[in-house]
Formats: structure tokens, sequence, C-alpha cells
């Protein structure tokens, strides 16, 4: 079927859908109800999920609280249980995400991510030892694009405090977040858990078939102009190029692992005892580790602090690699890698600058311009488009 009728029939299938939800607000109360948001959850449907393996434990009663909106909508719960599912010691902390909005469903539905964070916290997670919120119920609703993922809060739990993307990270840091990076890419390498997940090129065409993201990037460029290098002002369709070119190398010539799919420093947080964690796992991908690696340390680090610092990171990543199950490729091999991997980060942040009025606003203009400024300075020191040929 042609991509813009389909998503035009999602539209007002999925439109339809929200506009019954406003009137009738159906409650969430079996195992096999989608909320809504967190002002559909019901005790009876906590109890569904989070009870279903401890025979007599019931969720008594439970409050919602920090609410927050934006490619998804966000409230933590405290959940207090009966006698039972205290002894059993059932999670009590938790973070829900949903899609409530229209807009949120046919950007998620429509890149075909929905379930995202479903597959990675009911099938991945248990299987991997990093620093990442345990996950405890996920949930999607084809028809109606309706999702929810349950998972630790881990602000209460490990005392964990969201980074800020406009603020610059220790060396310490970065090291920690590529290794914690290596481990789940030495996990997963090429497992035979990952083999349904999209890869990266997959991944470009669904979203293509929601938003015209070229036409948004060059956009983007644009808008970010006065924090991007000279030489790469008015390059969006060279730019482009490199995009599409980076994500067919780590689909088709790179050993698959499981991607974050979209780590930049924003999804990450360090907990009270200084250890840096990924959150956000809509993006789950399978494909080249240098996706996620590049655009972790590109995203994260000033320039000045990339430049001295790159190569040291990417030898802490690669040993911790190996240690985790990987196959480590030859220092010079990596380093290209790297360089040409650098391409994606740059078209996240300029489509989402450049976004179109249907779009979900998904982050301030200044985070934008602070990684956009990173990542092109990156692209230009790497040279990351003679390192694609392109």
């Amino acid at each position: 079927m042609n991509p813009k009728l389909w998503l035009l029939g999602r539209f007002l299938a999925v439109g339809g859908h929200v506009l019954q939800e406003k009137v009738i607000r159906p409650k969430a109360r079996t195992v096999d109800d989608v909320p809504i948001s967190g002002a559909t959850i019901t005790s009876e449907w906590l109890t569904a999920v989070l009870c279903r393996d401890t025979a007599g434990a019931e969720v008594r009663s439970f409050e919602v609280f920090d609410g927050s909106h934006g490619t998804s909508t966000r409230v933590a719960l405290r959940v207090e249980y009966n006698e039972v599912g205290e002894q059993a010691g059932l999670p009590s902390e938790l973070f829900a995400k949903t899609s409530t909005s229209l807009r949120q469903r046919m950007l998620l539905g429509g890149a075909r991510v929905i379930d995202g964070e479903t597959n990675f916290f009911m099938t991945f997670r248990p299987l991997v030892e990093m620093e990442a919120p345990k996950g405890y119920w996920g949930a999607s609703d084809p028809a109606s694009w309706r999702s929810i993922a349950l998972m630790e809060n881990v602000a209460v739990t490990r005392g964990a405090e969201f980074i800020e993307p406009n603020v610059p990270i220790t060396r310490g840091q970065a090291e920690d977040l590529v290794r914690n990076l290596a481990r789940l890419h030495g996990t997963f390498w090429e497992h035979p858990s990952i083999a349904a997940l999209h890869t990266p090129n997959e991944m470009l065409i669904a979203v293509r078939s929601a938003i015209d993201m070229k036409t948004r990037s060059v956009v983007g460029l644009k808008r970010a102009e006065a924090v991007v290098p000279v030489a790469l002002h008015g390059a969006g369709e060279r730019l482009w190029l490199g995009v599409e070119r980076a994500l067919d190398i780590a689909t088709k010539d790179m050993a698959p692992t499981l991607l974050h799919g979209d780590p930049h420093i924003g999804q990450t947080y360090i907990t009270s005892d200084g250890r840096m964690g990924l959150a956000d796992w809509q993006v789950v991908m399978r494909g080249g580790w240098a996706h996620d690696f590049a655009y972790t340390v590109n995203s994260a680090c000033e320039p000045e602090d990339r430049r001295t610092w790159d190569r040291a990171l990417l030898e802490s990543y690669l040993d911790e690699l190996g240690r985790a199950g990987g196959v480590v490729p030859s220092f010079a091999d990596a380093w290209l890698a790297y360089r040409q991997q650098s391409m994606f980060a740059y078209a996240a942040w300029a489509f989402t600058i450049g976004r179109a009025a249907y779009q979900p606003e998904m982050q301030p203009v200044e985070t934008c311009l602070t990684l956009m400024r990173r990542i092109t300075t990156a692209l230009e020191d790497l040279d990351s488009l003679g390192a694609l040929g392109v």
C-alpha cells in the first residue's frame, strides 16, 4: 500500500479512537486493557499487571503525580499493596509512559516504534546487566495506537537525576556511559532474540512514511545555522546523503546487536552512587554498534572535550565490549565506523528543531541548538562525509 494512503487511513482511524476516548474516558481494569493515561489507570488494572505472578497479592491504592508531556505522556506512580504484595516485594515506585494525544500516537505509531519500550522491557531488559530502569509491564493497542510502558522510577529507587543536556559532563561520566552501552551491545551481539527488530534502514523508511524527515532536516539545518560550522551551511542535500549511507552501513555491513537507537545525552541519568544510566527505550533497533556509540559521544561532549577524549572513550568502549561478549574490531576499523556513524544524530536533531506544525514539540529550542552545535562540529572535525565518500 502507498505509505501516504496508509498513514492517512491510520490518522482517520486513530483520530476516531481519540475522539471516542474523550467522550467515554474508559478506565483500564484488566490485563488486556491499555490505559489512555495515568488518569485512566485503576487499582484493578495495576493488580492485573503487577501481581500477575504473585497469588493473593493485590494493589490497595496508588497515587499519580509529576506529569509531563512530550513524545509521550509521563507520570510517576506510588503503589500500596496488601500484605501479600508487600511481603513479595512487588514494586511500589513506578513511572508510566503513555501515548495519549493524537500527535503522540501518529508520531510513534507512524514511525512504527509504538511498541519499542514494550519490547525492550518485556523481552530484553531481563537479559542484560546494565544501568537502566527495570521494566514491569508494557502493552500497545494496534487499533487505537494507545500504548503504555510501566517501569521503575529510578529517581526514587536509585536516587537518579536526569542529565541536563545543556550542561557539560565529565570524562568519567562519558566513559561510564560508553561502557554501559558496550555491556548492552556485547550481551546481544548477533543474538537470535533481536531478529524481529527493525534495522536502521527500516526505521528510516518508517519515519519517512510518517514525517518528511529529509525536508524537516534541511529546515532544521537552516534554523540552527548560527551554531553550525560554516562549512556545513547549505549542505542539507549532502548531509542527507551521508545519513542514508551511514544507516545503510549500520544495517548491512556491521555485525548486528541490540541498539538503543536514540541514546542522546538527554536520555541519560546519574544515580546516587555515580553510575550513568540510559532511559527511554522507544527506538530499539538491530544494527551496528557505532550507531549508538557515535550518537552518545557526540551529543554528550562539548567539542573541546570530545576532541580530547574521543579516542580514549572508544578504547574504553572496545575493552568493555570484549568483556561483555562482543567481537572487538581493530581500533582503526572502529575509528572509521565512529566517523561514519556520526550522521544519524545530526538528522535526529535537525528534524527535531525543523519540526512542522503537525509534529509535537519534542525538545526545547535551547536543547536542540546545544546538540546541533556539538553534533555538527563533530561531523566537521571527523570529516564524516568524507569517511562515507559522499
